[in-house]
C-alpha cells in the first residue's frame, strides 16, 4: 500500500502571515463598504419613504445599517397607533419594507420591529 503525501483535508495550517494578510483585507473591505452606502443617506431615505407614504400610520424610532459584503441589511423600528390592529400594523410593515427594497439596490434586507403604542419621547439636553 502505498501512501499519499497529500494533506489531511481535516487539518488546515495557516500561517500567521496569511490570517494578518486576511484580516488586513477584511478590515480594507469594510471600510469600503462603509463608504459605499452613506448611513445619513439610507436614513434619510427612509424616513421619507415611511412620512410620505405611511404618515398616518407609522413613526420611525431607530435605524440600524449592518453591512455585508457591500450590501445593506437594515433594521427599522417603528411606532404605530395604538388602536391598530396587530394584522393591519403587520400588513403595513410588509408593504413598507417593500417600499425600502426598491428604493436602493445596496439594501438586500430590511425588517420592521412594530411598537404600537405612543412615540418614545425624544429627550433634549438642554
Amino acid at each position: 500500500m502505498t501512501s499519499n503525501l497529500l494533506p489531511d483535508p481535516a487539518i488546515s495550517e495557516i500561517s500567521p502571515s496569511a490570517v494578518d494578510q486576511k484580516e488586513s483585507s477584511t478590515r480594507s473591505q469594510c471600510q469600503c463598504e462603509k463608504s459605499s452606502v452613506k448611513d445619513g443617506d439610507i436614513e434619510e431615505a427612509v424616513s421619507s419613504i415611511i412620512s410620505s407614504k405611511f404618515p398616518e400610520s407609522m413613526v420611525v424610532e431607530r435605524i440600524t445599517r449592518h453591512s455585508l459584503q457591500g450590501k445593506v441589511l437594515l433594521q427599522i423600528e417603528v411606532s404605530m397607533p395604538s388602536d391598530m390592529l396587530i394584522q393591519d400594523a403587520m400588513d403595513v410593515a410588509k408593504t413598507a419594507e417593500q417600499e425600502i427594497l426598491k428604493a436602493n439596490p445596496d439594501i438586500i434586507h430590511v425588517g420592521i420591529q412594530l411598537r404600537l403604542g405612543n412615540p418614545i419621547p425624544q429627550f433634549n439636553h438642554d
